[in-house]
């Protein structure tokens, strides 16, 4: 898998984005607000669906299927990150009974915060192709077909899938946490690239998912090469363009007919030419 081509085709697909502001707008304003935010996530599903194949992003329309759509991605979401999520919680609650049970309570809240980050990371591994698998398919317990997922991420590498991920995983941490700490502005622009990046991701994800599955972009169509052509006979030499109807005596110079032999006025003989 060529990473630097995926995630460039990736970048030039999400900021064709920003030249539709329409769009955008309606996308930004569907993410703030809470449920019906998952018709945004539905539309980044639709993206993995037509990538790579389709190179324009996919029209807002059918808010009914996409809110589907979306709801079926978040669900996937959920059932994947439960175990993570309930590890790093009870890790982070675990503080507030510092006074109670002493030192060692940081010490558990340690460990299993980090058993909590190492698992999400696991689960990511599949949950990313699981969702894909499953919108490909329109199935939603495809997203769980754990032998399927594992021969598609087989296929395109295991180490360059794991390195995607992780490419993903610092991009979206250099594009939301570090954006956070811009005073003022920081929250705005990661709210407005929103949209963006979750169609940078699904389109990056779905181009992965199609080198699993063997897909070949399409050559531009190529012109044979024409039949070499007869060789054209030279044209015939042009015919006179006036025809001799006198002849001259050698003699007296008199003009005679052609169909005379003798002069009719010196009775030389005339000579054709």
């Amino acid at each position: 898998m060529d990473l630097g081509k995926n995630l460039n085709d990736a970048f030039n697909y999400a900021q064709k984005l920003f030249s539709d502001f329409t769009r955008l707008v309606i996308l930004l304003v569907l993410s703030i607000i809470p449920i019906v935010d998952l018709i945004m996530v539905g539309y980044a599903g639709q993206v993995a669906k037509e990538s790579p194949e389709g190179n324009e992003l996919p029209i807002l329309k059918d808010y009914g299927n996409l809110f589907i759509q979306g709801l079926m991605m978040a669900l996937v979401a959920i059932v994947y990150m439960i175990v993570p999520i309930i590890l790093l919680g009870i890790g982070f609650f675990s503080v507030y009974f510092f006074f109670i049970f002493g030192p060692a309570i940081l010490g558990i809240s340690l460990i299993l915060g980090i058993i909590g980050f190492v698992i999400l990371f696991l689960v990511s591994i599949f949950a990313f192709m699981g969702t894909v698998h499953m919108l490909k398919q329109n199935n939603f317990g495809k997203a769980f077909a754990f032998s399927e997922i594992n021969a598609i991420i087989k296929k395109v590498g295991w180490g360059n899938y794991i390195l995607w991920v992780i490419v993903v995983y610092v991009l979206i941490t250099i594009l939301f946490v570090i954006l956070a700490f811009i005073p003022w502005i920081g929250w705005l622009i990661s709210f407005i690239i929103s949209p963006a990046v979750a169609v940078f991701i699904y389109r990056s994800a779905a181009s992965v998912y199609a080198e699993g599955h063997g897909y070949v972009a399409p050559s531009p169509p190529v012109t044979p090469p024409s039949a070499p052509s007869a060789p054209v006979p030279p044209p015939p030499p042009p015919e006179p363009t006036t025809k001799q109807t006198k002849i001259f005596c050698g003699n007296c110079g008199t003009a005679n007919p052609t169909d005379k032999r003798f002069c009719y006025k010196c009775g030389k003989e005339l000579t054709k030419a």
